[in-house]
């Protein structure tokens, strides 16, 4: 049984499930991805996702249904194995059930406890049986709380193609821009810019309307903009970018999931990023970007008090310090982000500079092939309960 609450853990999963194949009957709480890879899909909670404390509270009843569910299928299937991704405020409190019933539990993409609540640990430590982590500076944490953990790499160096990821200081060659451009039916002339609001709801409404406002402080006859919209998000949400082309900025909403996605990206000059897997993404596709981000301000401020890291750019966190500029909450200005966006796209020397500093992290993320790492390591729990 998989249960994965948003929509990075669904495509992550998605690949374990695919690399198990026959080995294993799938089902559990997911989201499409996971539906398409073979999971019998209980429900979709993957789409649904939100983040911050007063998010959560709002959508309280839906998480309650989702939680009786989850704790219905323990007891009625009686799984092998429970194998939770990410999605701590839910997945820990599932796991006290599973425990409860004897079931194991194997965890997959640690939460960030070197970021926030790091007495989580010792609570995972008694109720999980292994945790299966994705950076190499997680493992040291769980192997001093005794918990069995296996470092078996990050699942996007399988998601990204191998073509696409750029791991040079330098820009990349123009023949390869123009050669992604072309197989997406984009004009070949001119700088592209990407606008990547986020998969929430609230992260779209909330900074897809900032980076439309950057944007017209930009545009010019040689410049336009492609907001990367997930198949998954509905139309609705993108309003505001119709709107802006229909007033004259040369913006448009491009639909692609997958390797489209990626190559959308890697076709792009520069990039405003929303917090999260995408920044991460984003450094590997070697797009020089910008980091945004916004929260209700009381989650905010509660997150402030928690929080014990320099950056929430994850792309940030691997190289170890604030490389790529992030802009929050009030920060969240237009002009200051056009500025530091007219840097990139003009001046080389900065987007080598960035690429240049994120680089030893993104090495020290391993290697392609996590997912069926990660599957044998289930394959060998699973074996090893048997045999005892």
């Amino acid at each position: 049984m998989f249960v994965a609450g948003e929509t990075s853990g669904d495509h992550h999963a998605a690949a374990v499930v695919r690399a198990l194949g026959r080995r294993a009957d799938c089902y559990g709480l997911g989201g499409p991805a996971m539906a398409a890879a073979g999971l019998r899909l209980d429900m979709d909670l993957a789409s649904r996702s939100v983040i911050g404390f007063v998010e959560v509270l709002k959508h309280i009843g839906y998480f309650w249904r989702a939680n009786a569910l989850a704790e219905r299928l323990l007891e009625r299937d009686r799984p092998d194995l429970l194998v939770l991704v990410d999605y701590p405020g839910f997945n820990l409190r599932l796991a006290a059930k599973a425990h409860a019933l004897g079931i194991p539990i194997a965890y997959y993409i640690s939460p960030q406890v070197w970021a926030w609540k790091r007495g989580r640990v010792r609570t995972m430590a008694r109720l999980l049986d292994l945790m299966l982590v994705t950076f190499p500076f997680e493992k040291p944490i769980y192997d001093q709380a005794g918990l069995a953990c296996r470092l078996v790499g990050n699942p996007l160096l399988d998601a990204i193609p191998k073509a696409l990821q750029w791991a040079g200081p330098g820009d990349p060659p123009p023949a390869r821009q123009r050669a992604l451009r072309a197989k997406l039916g984009w004009p070949a002339p001119g700088q592209v810019v990407g606008l990547l609001p986020g998969s929430r709801e609230q992260e779209v409404r909330w900074l897809l309307p900032v980076m439309l406002q950057a944007a017209r402080r930009l545009q010019s006859p040689g410049r336009r903009f492609v907001v990367v919209k997930p198949p998954a998000a509905p139309q609705d949400w993108y309003a505001p970018a119709l709107k802006a082309a229909a007033q004259g900025l040369r913006v448009s909403v491009y639909e692609g999931a997958g390797q489209e996605a990626y190559a959308a990206r890697a076709a792009c000059d520069a990039a405003l990023v929303a917090s999260g897997t995408a920044t991460l993404e984003t450094a590997l596709l070697g797009t020089p970007f910008l980091i945004l981000y916004r929260l209700h301000p009381l989650t905010y401020a509660i997150g402030k008090r928690l929080v014990k890291i320099h950056s929430i750019g994850l792309a940030n966190v691997v190289a170890g310090r604030r490389v790529v500029p992030e802009f929050l909450q009030e920060a969240l200005d237009p002009a200051a982000i056009a500025q530091a966006l007219e840097r990139l796209l003009t001046r080389p020397a900065e987007r080598r500079a960035q690429r240049g500093a994120l680089a030893p992290g993104l090495r020290s993320l391993g290697g392609p092939g996590v997912a069926k790492r990660a599957a044998a390591e289930l394959l060998g729990l699973l074996k090893a309960r048997r045999a005892s």
